[in-house]
């Protein structure tokens, strides 16, 4: 959990990049079973990328001035970390720990827990404090199953 929190920190991404980063992510995994399954099928054909020496440069000096401004932005917005909680996170976490001792209390022979969660909230940095949250609450329980729904949903298990 803790990587993927620091993960989530390092891309800075807004909702909607996210949503296309999971779309990339799942539309090169879907392709790349398309063309192994093509592969299999019959013979290969490959696409070779042209590149000229306009474009190479071009390319390169766009990277460099977005790794630059990066650079600068990140100089002017650093604050100390305590600085940056806030009250709301500190009563969150103080959720996530007394909730966690209620669980761990009321399941202590339960081979399986089940948690019904709202999902991650919608503003940018809420997905790293959902992680945290996440990370609090399911501290020392062996196996969880986190559900997303409203409540209504009827979960029915055969073992």
């Amino acid at each position: 959990m803790e990587q993927r929190s620091q993960m989530l920190k390092q891309m800075q991404l807004s909702r909607t990049e996210r949503e296309r980063e999971a779309q990339l992510i799942h539309d090169r995994n879907t392709a790349s079973h398309a063309t192994i399954n093509d592969k299999a099928e019959g013979g290969l054909d490959r696409v070779h990328m042209t590149w000229t020496k306009e474009k190479l440069f071009t390319e390169r000096n766009r990277n460099r001035e977005c790794n630059s401004n990066v650079v600068v932005r990140d100089l002017f917005n650093m604050k100390p970390e305590w600085e940056s909680l806030n009250q709301s996170n500190v009563r969150r976490m103080h959720t996530a720990v007394k909730l966690n001792e209620m669980v761990v209390n009321k399941s202590q022979g339960a081979h399986l827990v089940l948690l019904n969660m709202p999902g991650p909230p919608s503003n940018r940095g809420g997905d790293e404090n959902y992680m945290e949250f996440l990370e609090v609450l399911l501290e020392g329980l062996n196996r969880v199953l986190l559900v997303r729904g409203g409540g209504r949903e009827v979960i029915t298990i055969y073992s």
